[in-house]
């Protein structure tokens, strides 16, 4: 059966990565261009540690726009990304703090993604100061 359908499928499928997630979430919150560049910075960031791997592609996600929101000054979390993500705000805030730690630890040779979001035309959001607190 399995066979049959993806035949049907013309074996086209993926699976939804974070980035996937993110577009969709970053729709529900309002995103304005720093938002949307910030949670990117954050969440590729994310790709570097070996300790994220534990969490879950939308968990990831849900974590780079509530610490995107918290740098912007904007509420962390809204009835709105509740409803599209199915995460509460106190289920992100641990996961939101593991990936500010990784970003932390990043050794000294996995600097390609700083670099590349420092430039102009990713908003230089790598140049932002990003909460040790959440």
């Amino acid at each position: 059966m399995e066979g049959v359908l993806l035949k049907q499928l013309d074996y086209r499928i993926t699976i939804p990565s974070a980035h996937t997630f993110l577009v969709r979430y970053l729709k529900a919150a309002h995103a304005n261009k720093m938002i949307v560049q910030l949670s990117c910075y954050i969440l590729d960031g994310t790709l570097q540690s070996y300790n994220m791997l534990h969490y879950l592609p939308s968990q990831l996600a849900a974590a780079s726009i509530l610490i995107a929101r918290t740098v912007e000054g904007r509420n962390p979390w809204s009835p709105t990304l509740l409803k599209y993500t199915q995460y509460r705000e106190e289920n992100i805030k641990p996961i939101a703090r593991a990936v500010l730690d990784a970003k932390a630890s990043t050794s000294l040779e996995l600097k390609a993604v700083n670099k590349k979001y420092a430039r102009i035309t990713y908003g230089c959001v790598a140049n932002l100061t990003l909460p040790t607190d959440l």
